[in-house]
């Protein structure tokens, strides 16, 4: 695959930028087959959300930017899966919210990078540098709504980083030779760390 998307999706710029690439969307997805049902917080413009909808059988997904949830079902409808997602607008650090939220598994998807004048480039280096914050986001997600939990989170995390949350399966994410973000899994079948790389055929 040599673009993001095999569709042209519905999207800012920003939001096509941080979006999850269809094929490592479709491997996420894979991942999580064993659940029926998924929440995703920080959504965005749905691209991960499409990808557990071919899988499970209910899928709900939130983000507090209007217009993303906009595009977001517009793209659902593209993919042909609109009837199989919810689309919430709201604050991913809402306790009210999220008390009404069910799902089997939970994917967390925070904006990682740090605002430094007008660039975005730097990466977070801290649960608490993203935003929201990734521990935040974790600890009402384990007390409201799932133990199983997953998070893309910026190349520069280390079981270190994560420690606080507990054991889990990393996954580093490659395209051209480089790792571009990595994948942690948090369920309660996993007792200790362990790490993989896994390499796309991606240019974009």
């Amino acid at each position: 695959m040599k673009q993001k998307f095999s569709k042209d999706i519905f999207a800012d710029q920003d939001a096509y930028y941080m979006s999850c690439p269809e094929v490592v969307g479709q491997h996420i997805a894979n991942q999580l087959s064993r659940f029926s049902s998924a929440v995703e917080l920080c959504c965005a413009v749905g691209m991960l959300a499409i990808q557990l909808a071919k899988k499970m059988n209910k899928v709900t997904a939130v983000d507090i930017d209007r217009s993303r949830i906009d595009d977001a079902k517009k793209n659902a409808k593209l993919y042909g899966v609109d009837n199989k997602i919810n689309f919430i607008v709201g604050d991913v650090l809402d306790e009210n919210l999220l008390k009404n939220l069910s799902a089997e598994v939970a994917i967390l998807d925070p904006d990682w990078r740090i605002i430094s004048g007008t660039e975005k480039s730097a990466h977070a280096t801290t649960l608490d540098d993203t935003r929201p914050s990734l521990r935040e986001m974790f600890d009402l997600t384990k007390r409201y709504i799932t133990p199983n939990i997953v998070s893309r989170v910026p190349k520069n995390f280390t079981f270190e980083t994560l420690s606080d949350f507990g054991s889990c399966r990393l996954e580093n994410i490659l395209w051209g030779g480089r790792v571009r973000f990595k994948i942690a899994y948090f369920f309660d079948d996993i007792s200790e760390n362990n790490e993989a790389d896994y390499s796309f055929d991606l240019q974009c």
